[in-house]
């Protein structure tokens, strides 16, 4: 599928296609920057030479925060199965309005050929098993779900591309799981008894367990040619209830998640099973987001001054402008951080928490958002030592006496080229906040914002002067 490009309803910038929070093609950037960074010295010390001066501190630098919506090519197929979540279900959020994301998924045999035998075995069952992946699940685990498997009217391509707001039509309905309370974190053996953890399984129709028993061998022989007699399948789940829940699932994990069918012989009943994994076939999420007039909803596009509002999945962003930065002229940055507080919300959800980490991007071209270098630096050049040189996860604070939640979002270097750059461009002055990961993750936040009479959303700057 290509990527989408239209225009936000709000602005006249184009869409622009996004790949969080991944981005393969940044591994030689990320070397790059781990070379350069290998003496620790502190961000912009290079600039100073001989001429160091006392540090300075100021906070009183002006933000500007714009929400925004994510771009609409959010890539979401996970063909490598990398993957360790995948969101399905409903949330109805106070603040930021209704929310659904959709599983497509195709299977792979555990092995080609499988030697059925329809004339002389008989089909006993077909249980389509999910692992639950407890760390993305969001929202309220005591209300009653349903879960629904359906089959694809359509193949899913595994080769293709899917994306956020891809979705293939499904009409006929395979199984169900009706009122269950999912419990994520309740764990228990399945296959293995040494091997526990917390999953569902759902029966799935005899009808289908038949036409999978009984399709040709010259289909069972060969991945393709199954991939597109299967189709796929598409789950859903739903919940009557406020603020209902994002369901998550390990669809990679060969311990727990299959499709497995029982069989036995017609003779002398042996038992017989036989397994389909998604670890290893194409697979996608599919989101929609209505925010109608939640408060979220009536700040996009717009400037927000007393709160902010970001979301993962296809949801909302920050857009961050610094309009007076080039009065910071010939310094040298020695730490800077945007420092942002959790508001205090009325009616809110206790379970609908804030999100764990948030991440600066910027545009790179003009068709796609990367990591920031501060990011790239914390990540490493294999991008996986986390953000803990980076912050942008919650703390706990006493501010006078008032215990809140802020992030620490690390920008010293870029904050450095930005008082370098004498382009007048505006894009180099500008970043976008995000949560992370953001197509595997259902999190918000709302955040004080920068004219906030209390705990103001601001830049803390320490700083060396150039005489």
């Amino acid at each position: 599928m290509n990527a989408h490009s239209h225009k936000y309803a709000q602005h006249d910038t184009s869409r622009m296609k996004q790949k969080l929070p991944v981005f393969a093609a940044l591994l030689i950037l990320a070397a790059a920057l781990w070379a350069a960074c290998t003496k620790p010295s502190p961000f912009g010390s290079g600039l100073l030479e001989n001429e160091l001066a006392e540090y300075e501190f100021t906070d009183t630098l002006s933000v500007v925060c714009t929400v925004e919506l994510e771009e609409d090519s959010l890539e979401t197929s996970d063909g490598g199965s990398t993957s360790s979540a995948f969101l399905c279900g409903e949330l109805d959020d106070p603040y930021f309005g209704k929310s659904k994301a959709e599983i497509f998924a195709l299977l792979q045999m555990a092995f080609p050929d499988p030697g059925f035998k329809p004339d002389s075995q008989t089909v006993d069952s077909l249980v389509l098993y999910l692992r639950y992946a407890p760390g993305n699940f969001y929202g309220d685990s005591t209300q009653a779900q349903t879960l629904q498997v359906l089959r694809l009217d359509e193949p899913l391509e595994d080769e293709n591309d899917y994306y956020s707001e891809s979705t293939i039509p499904a009409s006929t309905e395979l199984g169900r799981l009706q009122n269950f309370l999912p419990r994520p974190n309740t764990v228990d053996s399945l296959f293995d008894p040494d091997t526990k953890a917390s999953y569902i399984a759902i029966p799935l129709n005899l009808d289908f367990a038949n036409e999978l028993f009984r399709l040709d061998t010259a289909i069972l022989e060969n991945d393709s040619a199954f991939y597109k007699a299967l189709r796929g399948i598409k789950i859903v789940a739903s919940s009557n209830a406020k603020p209902g829940a994002m369901l998550a699932f390990n669809l990679n994990s060969t311990t727990y998640s299959r499709l497995r069918l029982y069989y036995h012989d017609n003779d002398d009943s042996t038992s017989r099973r036989f397994d389909f994994y998604f670890s290893g076939a194409n697979k996608f999420t599919h989101f929609e987001h209505d925010y109608g007039a939640s408060p979220a909803g009536q700040k996009i596009g717009q400037r927000s001054d007393e709160y902010l509002y970001l979301q993962a999945m296809q949801g909302l962003r920050l857009k961050v402008e610094f309009p007076t930065v080039d009065a910071l002229d010939n310094i040298a940055v020695n730490k800077a951080q945007l420092v942002l507080t959790t508001a205090t919300l009325p009616d809110d959800y206790a379970v609908l928490t804030p999100a764990q980490q948030l991440v600066f991007t910027e545009s790179q071209g003009d068709t796609t958002f990367v990591f920031t270098s501060d990011v790239l630096y914390s990540l490493g050049p294999a991008l996986n030592l986390g953000f803990n040189r980076f912050g942008g996860f919650p703390e706990d604070e006493i501010i006078n006496g008032t215990l809140v939640e802020r992030y620490r979002l690390t920008l010293s270097d870029r904050l450095q080229k930005m008082v370098d750059d004498t382009s007048n461009d505006p894009k180099k002055k500008t970043l976008y906040i995000n949560i992370n990961p953001q197509g595997r993750s259902a999190q918000r936040s709302v955040l004080y914002g920068p004219k906030n009479a209390t705990f103001p959303a601001k830049l803390e700057l320490k700083f060396t002067r150039v005489q």
